[in-house]
């Protein structure tokens, strides 16, 4: 009779305590939730990407429900210790040229007016020329002398892009100019349009 009355006991006081346990763990559970389906708001660390995101900026990720797109500001695991922040420059199945400072896709030029002027973007590891496969992407960091990217580690998988920055309407995007690279076998001269590299990056950088 005394045992029975114990446990009677005991079990009323567990099911006192119950409900806050269960909100508890419904409360973690709803941040889990969050972090994956929803979004969540993470602090930029280093200059790889300013001027666009400044050390310290607050910044709202969201998952990717989407195809990625060029331009796209991305959360990805560069395997490093923690996510890095970059912008998707190459797509799938394209090839990414480094050549006198500047970006071409495919050859044709890209004018990226969120890379500040007299910035250039020069080739690490002496690799000037990258293939994508079907499934990987090219970043680069919008400070370009500062930041380790694709420049370094090479491309990277899809499965690596976790999460992509809301970026406001209006905001900056590249877009593809008049100038092209001679093809394998042609004149090395420089192109005739070449003259006007300087101009076009200088105008989408305003």
């Amino acid at each position: 009779m005394f045992l029975h009355g114990s446990h009677q006991k005991l079990w009323a006081k567990r099911g006192k305590y119950l409900p806050c346990i269960l909100a508890v763990f419904a409360a973690i559970g709803g941040m889990a939730i969050g972090r994956n389906f929803l979004g969540s708001v993470s602090v930029v660390t280093g200059s790889s990407m300013a001027p666009t995101l400044q050390e310290g900026t607050r910044v709202y990720t969201t998952p990717i429900s989407g195809p990625v797109t060029r331009g796209d500001v991305v959360v990805m695991d560069d395997g490093s210790n923690s996510y890095a922040i970059k912008r998707v420059v190459g797509m799938p199945g394209e090839t990414v040229y480094l050549w006198r400072g500047y970006v071409f896709i495919d050859r044709t030029i890209l004018l990226e007016p969120y890379v500040p002027k007299k910035v250039y973007t020069l080739p690490r590891q002496r690799l000037a020329v990258f293939e994508l496969g079907p499934e990987q992407y090219f970043v680069l960091g919008d400070n370009r002398p500062e930041s380790a990217d694709s420049r370094i580690y090479g491309p990277i998988e899809r499965s690596q892009i976790k999460k992509r920055l809301e970026l406001p309407a209006g905001a900056a995007r590249a877009r593809f100019g008049p100038v092209h690279l001679p093809s394998y076998g042609a004149s090395r001269r420089v192109p005739q349009s070449w003259a006007n590299v300087q101009i076009l990056s200088t105008y989408a950088s305003m």
